[in-house]
């Protein structure tokens, strides 16, 4: 049976850790002091939470950072490092970073660039589907032409040798013919001297 790790990262700390970074995303923050943040809440060091962040988490919350940038933009909140950012923060502790209406729009944002992704997954899939027959047919097309192409060969190896043994059989009735008529010239040379 397997045992789970003590320290091992559950859903839930990938949710939190994932809120953190796109919140700090959103601030005009760098993920480095989101890293920092997470390993405090998290009991985790921020090289452990940067690891997570990049090998597991980032690929799958694509979406969601895309719109955390826009949201940064469209806020006007310029991207900040260190000793700013920290104190920015400060400042704005007291508003909540995002609003229901905002959380709403997000997911149904989400919800639509997943349902295009998943139109365009099931369109790959018959593309690849169609291609793997055309592959098919090609390849006993492929097939059925290398039989052909075979019997061809066959075909004109036998008509090769046919041929050399005509050109054989024409040389040997020439050479016939010509010790023919030799034969004959002797026997009417020979009759005529006798007359």
């Amino acid at each position: 049976m397997k045992t789970m790790r003590q320290d091992a990262w559950t859903a839930e700390d990938d949710t939190r850790l994932a809120e953190i970074v796109l919140r700090h995303i959103r601030e005009g923050s760098t993920q480095l002091a989101a890293f920092e943040e997470a390993a405090e809440l998290l009991n985790r060091t921020a090289a452990a939470c940067g690891y997570r962040w990049n090998a597991c988490i980032r690929k799958h919350c694509q979406p969601a950072i895309d719109v955390a940038k826009r949201q940064r933009k469209a806020r006007g909140v310029p991207w900040r490092r260190g000793a700013d950012w920290e104190r920015a923060r400060e400042g704005s502790e007291a508003q909540p970073s995002l609003s229901w209406g905002g959380v709403i729009r997000f997911l149904r944002q989400y919800k639509q660039e997943y349902q295009g992704l998943y139109v365009r997954v099931k369109q790959l899939e018959r593309d690849l589907e169609r291609a793997r027959e055309e592959l098919a047919v090609l390849r006993e097309e492929r097939e059925e032409l290398a039989e052909t192409c075979e019997r061809w060969k066959q075909r004109y190896e036998s008509l090769s040798d046919d041929y050399r043994t005509i050109l054989g059989i024409m040389d040997r009735a020439e050479r016939n013919v010509r010790a023919t008529e030799v034969c004959l010239r002797r026997v009417v040379g020979e009759t005529e001297s006798s007359d």
